[in-house]
């Protein structure tokens, strides 16, 4: 134990490390006691199958038969449920002071599953509100009085801790009195101020933050609202809108498994790297049976469902995204199914698209409408099966309107619950079609940042619309205004850039360094010197390189092929330690400790909205670090 703690800390954390040792021995007995329960319970029923097998008395026979279905229906497997958090059996605690004698001081365990040996709650399930509400919703030394499992409860928080567990060792504490860490075996005061990024390069671990024992009053009022209507999540870079929907989505299958079925509940993220780094991360969280997905992977297999097979390719002709992500189009759609169409959804979908004069009536003068036309043509003469990225929503609307109620839920299926994240970069008719694959109680939760909208061919007055639209389905909204994920530092920098006042900020960390070079030949040399000593000394730390164009991140890398630890990503990202170098879309909701951003030009980023967003995006996906390496001038959103 280092001298650095007094002997209260020291005994406090003693005391923490003793209460781990008692808590895996009790999982530890609690999974021997299941495993020797569920055995004699097997064992029963084989010595009654084989009674009734070695029987030749019909009237035995069915009596063994009888008891053998009555044991089955009290199998121990159907109840005692397995533990499956053996490695951090808990992650946030509370000490209480109860007014009531009989309950007294006690020391309540929240985590990501119940543990209950015996009769005895040893850890409770941060979801059980009625319980964990202690934790979130007050402050350590108030009183508190509420109704607390159906009874009116009063008393004090005398202590509020979070803890760091992994493999079963205590690793950090955080209370209202400090924060300790371990390192190389002895406790001290953290190393770095921002103790998410701590925590992740103490594990070498760079997936999504668990936020369980970081759940603010705000955050967990939202993860636990009603469960009707949709949800809306608004807020800045950090904030944890996507962490607190996903938690919320959690809740509601937790405490309502038979109106929210993790298997008929649907994640749709922005992309393939964050939908994998959510898939990858979430697995306690929203289990395996739950889809996440990318607009795009969903609506292949939802016009599958729809008996569409089709092939596709990525740009369509003539650049007809911008015209088919326009918000028009949903106006056109609508109009559209008045008439009856042609029996094949995709000869409908070229019906569709060669009406020149309902195109004209809701869109003007478009560019591209002749090729939309032409396109139409095609598919109306049944000679293509191939469309573009940009038809799936289009085509999915159109079977939803034409076939509303039963006979489309029979071939798609409806959904009880879907999850939409930064949903301001998905058109209004590909927000409709998700809004229609739910039930008629249209459970939604949507996250979304106009402010980080970066796809240039998405009409921004579509989400705008789907907005209005979602009060009527029972919209209500929540703003997270907090950032935990990048410094006040970083901040400041992303509001400069961005125009966006800075909110309040809970980490401190170094100021962001700016590096100006004469050729890209220089830059690209002292990166390469910087980066081999940054993987020498932070070894457990993952820092993005992060260019604006694929074609730059491949000349970076060139420059860093050699150095071990350094890989070149832009497509499915991954979350080891090291350094990434990647291109700007490709970063959308991610987060690294550190982020270098490679020669952000005026080209790169230029002032106008999207680029704003853009720059915005890239600089927050900091933790902690930022630096910038730049050889030419740099974009005019950094002097504003």
């Amino acid at each position: 134990m280092q001298d650095t703690l007094d002997s209260a800390t020291t005994a406090f954390v003693s005391e923490e490390e003793q209460r781990l040792v008692e808590i895996c021995e009790a999982a530890d007995r609690y999974g021997r006691e299941r495993k020797e329960q569920l055995r004699g319970h097997h064992q029963k029923i084989r010595v009654l199958k084989t009674e009734r097998l070695n029987s030749n008395n019909p009237r035995e026979i069915d009596k063994i038969t009888f008891e053998i279905e009555s044991l089955s229906q009290y199998d121990p497997a159907k109840y005692l449920i397995p533990f499956e958090q053996m490695a951090s059996p808990y992650l946030a605690g509370i000490a209480i002071c109860d007014d009531d004698p009989k309950i007294g001081r006690r020391h309540i365990l929240l985590g990501k599953q119940s543990l209950m040996v015996g009769s005895k709650v040893m850890v409770t399930d941060w979801r059980k509100a009625q319980i964990s509400k202690l934790y979130y919703e007050w402050e350590e030394g108030e009183e508190y009085e509420d109704d607390i499992v159906d009874r009116e409860r009063s008393g004090t928080i005398e202590k509020k801790i979070a803890y760091g567990i992994s493999r079963r060792e205590l690793l950090s504490l955080q209370t209202g009195a400090g924060a300790f860490e371990k390192r190389d075996g002895d406790w001290g005061e953290p190393a770095q101020q921002n103790s998410s990024v701590a925590k992740k390069e103490i594990s070498g671990d760079h997936r999504m933050v668990d936020i369980v024992s970081l759940i603010s009053p705000e955050q967990f009022a939202l993860i636990t609202r009603k469960n009707e209507g949709c949800l809306y999540l608004t807020g800045g870079a950090g904030c944890g809108k996507t962490t607190v929907a996903l938690h919320r989505l959690s809740f509601l299958i937790f405490n309502q498994p038979e109106r929210f079925r993790a298997q008929r509940c649907l994640v749709v993220m922005f992309n393939k790297s964050l939908r994998n780094y959510v898939k990858k991360t979430s697995v306690d969280l929203l289990t395996n049976q739950l889809p996440v997905e990318t607009f795009h992977s969903w609506a292949v297999k939802a016009m599958r469902s729809l008996g569409v097979n089709v092939s596709f390719t990525s740009t369509g002709e003539g650049g007809l995204t911008t015209l088919k992500k326009s918000s028009g189009i949903y106006a056109a759609l609508l109009d559209y199914v008045k008439t009856p169409g042609p029996d094949s959804l995709l000869e409908d979908l070229g019906a569709f698209y060669t009406d020149s004069a309902l195109w004209r009536r809701h869109l003007g003068n478009m560019p591209n409408l002749d090729a939309l036309g032409r396109q139409g043509r095609r598919l109306l003469a049944g000679d293509n099966t191939e469309i573009a990225f940009d038809d799936a929503g289009v085509l999915i609307l159109l079977g939803q309107l034409r076939k509303p109620g039963m006979e489309l839920a029979d071939a798609l299926g409806w959904y009880d619950h879907v999850l939409v994240d930064e949903a301001q970069d998905l058109s209004l008719v590909e927000l409709h079609a998700l809004m229609f694959a739910t039930t008629q109680r249209r459970s939604l939760t949507v996250c979304a940042d106009e402010k980080q909208k970066i796809l240039d061919f998405v009409d921004s007055a579509g989400f705008s619309a789907f907005q209005m639209e979602l009060q009527n389905a029972g919209l209500s909204s929540g703003e997270l205004d907090i950032s935990y994920r990048s410094t006040r530092q970083i901040m400041a920098l992303a509001s400069r850039v961005s125009g966006r006042p800075v909110g309040k900020v809970v980490n401190e960390g170094p100021d962001p360094r700016f590096h100006d070079f004469a050729t890209q030949v220089d830059a690209l040399s002292q990166l390469r010197r910087s980066v081999g000593v940054l993987l020498d000394r932070e070894k457990s730390s993952l820092t993005a390189i992060i260019c604006r164009f694929k074609h730059e991140a491949e000349t970076v890398y060139s420059a860093l092929r050699e150095l071990r630890g350094v890989r070149l990503q832009t497509a499915d990202l991954s979350f080891e330690p090291g350094i990434l170098i990647t291109n700007a879309h490709q970063v959308k909701g991610l987060e690294f400790s550190g982020v270098i951003l490679w020669n952000p030009t005026q080209r790169a980023y230029p002032v106008t909205d999207l680029g704003k967003n853009l720059l915005y995006v890239a600089i927050t996906r900091a933790s902690d670090r930022l630096a910038v390496y730049h050889n030419e001038s740099l974009s005019p959103l950094f002097s504003t």
